[in-house]
C-alpha cells in the first residue's frame, strides 16, 4: 500500500513538472501569423454601466436607488470563437407624501423625480446592444427601471 501511495504521490508531482515547463515555451521572437491563425485570436473587452437617482419632496419624502453590472468572457465558445457580455440595472424609486393635503396650511407641495441611466459596449465582429426601461408615476411617487444588455463575439471569416 505504501509503495502505490508513494508511486501516484510521484507520478503527481511529474505531471504537475511537465505542466510548469509547458507554460515557459518562448518563441525566441517575433513570428508572422497566418490568416488562419489570426481568426483564432480573441482579444476584447466589454463596459457596462448604470446611474440612478431619485428625489423627492413634501412633508414625508422617501427615495431609493439600487444600481448593479455583471460582466463576463467567454474565451472559447467554440472553436476559433470568444465572446463577451455585460449586463447592467437601474433603479430609482421617489415618493413625495403630504398627509395632510397639499391645500392645508403650511403644506409643502409633493414632487417626485428619478434618473437612470445605462449604458454600454461590447467588442467584436458582431456585437448586440439591447437596452429597455421605462417610468411610472402616480399619488406622488415615481419609480424608474433601465437595463442594458450588451455581447460581443469575434467569428472567424465574419
Amino acid at each position: 500500500m505504501v509503495g502505490n501511495t508513494c508511486t501516484l504521490g510521484f507520478s503527481l508531482i511529474a505531471v504537475a513538472a511537465l505542466l510548469c515547463l509547458s507554460t515557459n515555451a518562448q518563441a525566441g521572437g517575433p513570428i508572422a501569423l497566418t490568416d488562419g491563425q489570426l481568426d483564432n485570436l480573441r482579444a476584447g473587452s466589454a463596459i457596462v454601466f448604470s446611474t440612478a437617482d431619485s428625489q423627492a419632496t413634501g412633508l414625508k419624502a422617501f427615495g431609493n436607488t439600487s444600481s448593479s453590472s455583471a460582466i463576463g468572457s467567454n474565451p472559447s465558445v467554440e472553436n476559433g470563437f470568444g465572446s463577451e457580455g455585460g449586463n447592467t440595472s437601474g433603479v430609482a424609486v421617489a415618493w413625495g407624501l403630504n398627509p395632510f393635503g397639499n391645500s392645508s396650511p403650511g403644506a409643502q407641495p409633493t414632487s417626485s423625480t428619478t434618473d437612470v441611466q445605462t449604458g454600454g459596449a461590447a467588442q467584436g465582429n458582431f456585437t448586440m446592444n439591447i437596452a429597455t426601461g421605462g417610468t411610472s408615476s402616480a399619488l406622488g411617487q415615481t419609480i424608474q427601471v433601465g437595463i442594458r444588455t450588451v455581447y460581443g463575439v469575434f467569428v472567424p471569416g465574419l
